[in-house]
């Protein structure tokens, strides 16, 4: 399976921790950059202003597999890996300019109903957007 959505990141001096390392809040960011690119390109931000519903983030984990320093382009790559009733699970792949994985992740999102406080199903339109992503 592959991963359709990439955003190309430019590590910031200033993203940087005391040990010159890129800071691992940062790739959270990333990988949140590349989630509002999916969840834009699925219909979920459209649907949000128009109905209220989106998503809501339940779980993201990061594996810090190399360190990352300034200067750097980081690569990062989002595909959706699962979807389940109300929730569909996303990874991440994190690349440095030499094409080096250096993080991985995974996030759960659920979708919900923001007026209502409730979690709701995965609507017929999005699992279709998704699917078809997925085949690309």
């Amino acid at each position: 399976m592959s991963f359709p959505i990439e955003l190309a990141i430019d590590v910031a001096w200033g993203e940087q921790d005391a040990f010159g390392h890129l800071n691992n809040v940062m790739f959270f960011r990333y990988c949140e950059s590349v989630r509002m690119r999916f969840l834009e390109r699925v219909g979920i931000l459209a649907m949000h202003e128009q109905e209220g519903n989106s998503v809501i983030l339940a779980n993201a984990t990061c594996d810090f597999l190399r360190p990352v320093k300034w200067p750097q382009r980081i690569l990062t790559r989002a595909r959706c890996s699962d979807i389940g009733t109300t929730s569909f699970t996303m990874e991440y792949e994190l690349f440095d300019e030499a094409g080096t994985l250096v993080a991985k992740g995974v996030s759960v999102q659920v979708m919900y109903d923001h007026r209502a406080e409730r979690k709701i199903r995965v609507p017929d339109r999005i699992r279709t957007a998704i699917a078809e992503l997925r085949a690309d």
